[in-house]
């Protein structure tokens, strides 16, 4: 009865805690935002974007565009931190190869003396009385240390992929800049566009409707034919809906220029680059494009150090068929007062194996090697997809050139028959709703001028993204808009004149140097340099 009802009370505390757990467990169920709460949020979201709004002052050109894109815009901000973000994870993965080193300390106290009898091995006689060897309160510490050499090679080789996936991150980040440059670009010169003939646009839908509400006045007074006059009243309702339809397109491409350089929608723009800027040929040495293409461009960059991210792997599998051999010591103190040495330290040197990674050790280096196989020719699939993406943006770089020339032939002859009709209707000898015709005309036709301006402006810009070429250098910063802006002008100039970088001559493939560094603007560099420095990456 005595035991049980001492067993009685750990039971009952047993089963009292696992009590607590499970409603503990219980009342982790997420519960759904409230209304109330989804509200606060959005309203500290706003007040956050509106403050990070940055004034525009003066006139915006086209480098400065891209400048305040590069700048400002949150995409870019993202990617900025994830390249930051993989660094802080090669920092941690460089710690794992460090020795593992604790520290414990305890206290120990018992109601009476921890007293026992010895008996001799030989003779079965009690050797001594009762005695004890422990002081019933005492305190224990102790400082461990211990390396392996298979954690910490294994660690290496991580480190390594680490290493490779910080440049994976910063070449991620390049294409978010390419993808940015070329929205920017089309953008710009689309509300350049805007910018041009908006003005021109509102009057004539004013006068068309005008005429419209003027001809259902004459319809209802049965004054024309009504064949005629419904025919007539068609007319001027295509008329206004094609520059309807104009002016809301003309009026999106600068909400949207807004939002990509972060200023407020209510924000007036004065774009001064114009859209009738000179632009590069379409005779580029398309050889030339593919060379810098299957060089420069993010995504074949990023297979390729996936590539050496996989051979990490089979290093790591050799490491782990090789016995484990390591070290370990420690520091060890004991407030015991019956002992004789209180303090004491050890070492010792240990070797372990496990024999079923001979087991396994064809599978994993047969997978490890499978996973190169496979990432080398998703790199030659998307080189040949490369390939072919460059000669179809080359392709419509030329075509939309084309169409640039038979735009500005069509826009002059717009313009003389805007001329010819204003002279025959100061001679009174055309009708209002021709001339509202022939002016449609000569506006319609002016617009596909423009248009077919920013329509080469973003081919071309699309076809340096296509070859991967940046706008400024990876390793520059955002933080000087000024400095930004001055890169950027220098790059576009060098677009618009249709001149290519030089690539360096192929080296020696034995002798080809590590792959260079490159960082995101406004990373730190210290800690992939000191990496590649250690040799985890090359």
């Amino acid at each position: 009865m005595t035991f049980c009802h001492s067993l009685r009370r750990p039971l009952a505390r047993t089963v009292g805690f696992a009590s607590i757990l499970c409603m503990t467990a219980c009342s982790v169920k997420p519960q759904p935002m409230t209304l109330a709460e989804n509200v606060l949020r959005a309203q500290e979201d706003r007040a956050t974007i509106d403050k990070h709004y940055v004034p525009l002052t003066g006139g915006l050109s086209i480098s400065g565009a891209i400048a305040r894109a590069l700048r400002y815009n949150y995409d870019i901000e993202v990617s900025k931190l994830e390249v930051t973000q993989q660094e802080k994870n090669l920092d941690l993965t460089l710690m794992t190869m460090l020795p593992n080193m604790s520290a414990d300390a305890g206290y120990s106290h018992r109601g009476n003396n921890n007293s026992a009898e010895s008996i001799s091995q030989l003779t079965g006689e009690h050797y001594l009385d009762y005695s004890y060897s422990e002081m019933p309160t005492h305190g224990t510490g102790d400082a461990q240390f211990s390396w392996d050499l298979m954690d910490a090679g294994i660690s290496y080789f991580m480190a390594r992929q680490e290493a490779y996936r910080a440049l994976i991150a910063v070449e991620r980040r390049r294409k978010a800049i390419n993808n940015l440059v070329r929205n920017t670009s089309d953008v710009y010169w689309r509300a350049a566009t805007a910018q041009e003939l908006l003005p021109k646009i509102d009057p004539m839908i004013n006068e068309t409707e005008a005429m419209l509400r003027a001809s259902r006045t004459s319809e209802g007074e049965h004054l024309q034919n009504p064949v005629v006059l419904l025919d007539y009243q068609a007319n001027l309702m295509r008329t206004a809906r094609e520059l309807h339809r104009l002016r809301n397109d003309l009026q999106s491409a600068q909400i949207e220029l807004r939002s990509l350089i972060n200023v407020a929608q209510n924000t007036p723009l004065n774009l001064t680059t114009p859209v009738e800027t000179s632009l590069a040929g379409g005779d580029m040495d398309v050889r030339k494009l593919e060379d810098i293409g299957l060089v420069m461009r993010p995504e074949l960059r990023m297979e390729a150090y996936q590539q050496k991210i996989d051979k990490q792997d089979v290093y790591k599998e050799i490491i782990r068929v090789l016995p484990g051999i390591g070290g370990i010591g420690n520091l060890n103190f004991d407030s015991n007062s019956l002992l004789y040495h209180n303090y004491w330290g050890q070492i010792g040197v240990h070797a372990t194996y496990n024999l079923m990674n001979l087991v396994r050790a064809p599978a994993e280096f047969s997978k490890a090697h499978g996973a190169i196989a496979v990432s080398q020719l998703r790199r030659l699939a998307l080189s040949v997809s490369t390939l072919a993406e460059i000669h179809l943006s080359d392709q419509q770089y030329i075509n939309a050139l084309d169409m640039l020339r038979t735009a500005r032939d069509a826009d002059e002859v717009g313009r003389q028959m805007e001329m010819v009709a204003d002279r025959v209707e100061r001679a009174g000898a055309e009708s209002r709703s021709d001339r509202v015709r022939h002016r449609l005309s000569g506006v319609l036709a002016e617009v596909d001028c423009a248009r077919a301006y920013a329509l080469a402006h973003s081919s071309l810009a699309n076809l340096y993204e296509s070859v991967g070429i940046d706008i400024v250098p990876a390793n520059a910063t955002t933080e000087d808009l000024a400095t930004l802006n001055k890169q950027v002008d220098a790059s576009i100039k060098d677009w618009l004149a249709g001149r290519l970088p030089e690539l360096p001559p192929p080296a020696n493939p034995a002798k080809i140097p590590s792959d260079p560094l490159h960082f995101g603007m406004g990373t730190r560099p210290t800690t992939m340099e000191t990496a590649r420095k250690d040799g985890f990456i090359n």
